[in-house]
């Protein structure tokens, strides 16, 4: 049987956690009959159907909730798949965009499949294994942003906000040494600055 204190034990607050990852406890049924009676005490939040998390509280606000990213990483790391944010996900996560998107969306090598949580749906994008072969997130991020923006529409403040955020990554050689991986068009934005 799960109880608080394993949870606690094992997560720390405002983590993603499985129902899979405290069957080694008892069997599957009875873990999630566990979970399912600390989530109506409200020990621990619901996100979807076997996804939950140990919440952090604040007087104002009350409960934070884990941001898409953050459970579309537990997601992939359960499924061992790899993922890469994709259109306004990526803008956002660059600061290109201040909007915070409805639909978050990540490739993936892993399946394809959508997440309801609250207003937002977190989206995997089942894609070939070309577009997961750069193992670099900052490199992926770019590429998937611009591509996301369009060769004819990115403007220079975009490229100089860019270039901001390598030079203070402490990668640049590592991005640049990535982007040759990158579609040729991507590469003269960034590289022929």
């Amino acid at each position: 049987m799960v109880d608080l204190e394993t949870i606690e034990n094992k997560v720390n607050k405002g983590e993603v956690f499985f129902i899979s990852d405290f069957t080694n406890l008892g069997n599957y049924e009875a873990t999630r009959k566990s979970l399912q009676r600390l989530t109506k005490d409200e020990y621990i939040e619901r996100i979807a159907k076997g996804i939950y998390f140990l919440p952090k509280k604040n007087e104002q606000l009350g409960v934070i909730y884990p941001h898409a990213e953050q459970i579309a990483k537990a997601i992939a790391k359960r499924d061992k798949a790899r993922i890469i944010a994709t259109g306004s996900t990526a803008l956002n996560l660059l600061g290109l965009s201040s909007q915070i998107p409805l639909k978050v969306v990540f490739l993936t090598d892993g399946t394809a499949r959508k997440i309801k949580v609250g207003k937002q749906t977190i989206e995997f994008k089942k894609t070939n294994p070309k577009n997961l072969s750069i193992k670099h997130q900052l490199t992926n991020l770019i590429i998937q942003a611009l591509k996301s923006i369009g060769e004819k529409n990115v403007t220079q403040d975009q490229l100089n906000h860019l270039q901001k955020i390598i030079d203070q990554s402490g990668d640049r050689e590592l991005v640049y040494q990535n982007l040759k991986n990158a579609p040729v068009w991507v590469q003269k934005k960034i590289l022929d600055k």
